[in-house]
């Protein structure tokens, strides 16, 4: 088999209330790029940051529709690079995120990272190098 080139790198993640998700992620500077249904509950929300796709999809429509059987919750994580861990973390929580792991330098002092969980209970880290 031939080396395979992809076009875009796009992570899901699965929800009980899409909608609130996405508009987490929205605070925290993510642009929404694509919206199904266009009216009333969405069905699938799509945010982008640094060239990659965050998806948010119903859980109960993959479970009715497509017959996948999704648990919205703490089994994924997204990592967030970014320059400032303390400010992104700040803002995360105001937008409903909860804390786990406040802003820490790591052992080496090369990086400063947090950890939280978005509304839906999705852990998120939050990650900066350290100059």
């Amino acid at each position: 088999m031939g080396t395979v080139e992809f076009d875009a790198v796009h992570v899901n993640l699965w929800c009980d209330d899409v909608e609130r998700c996405a508009a987490f992620f929205r605070h925290l500077g993510m642009p929404e790029r694509f919206r199904f249904l266009p009216d009333g509950e969405p069905h699938q929300v799509e945010v982008e940051a640094a060239g990659v796709r965050i998806g948010f999809s119903s859980a109960r429509v993959g479970d009715e529709l497509f017959g996948i059987a999704t648990t919205p919750g703490e089994n994924t994580e997204v990592v967030l690079w970014c320059d400032d861990v303390d400010g992104l973390h700040r803002l995360a929580l105001e937008a409903g995120g909860r804390p786990l792991t406040g802003p820490t330098d790591s052992a080496d002092g090369r990086l400063r990272y947090a950890w939280l969980l978005d509304p839906e209970g999705h852990r998120v880290k939050l990650v900066q190098e350290r100059g």
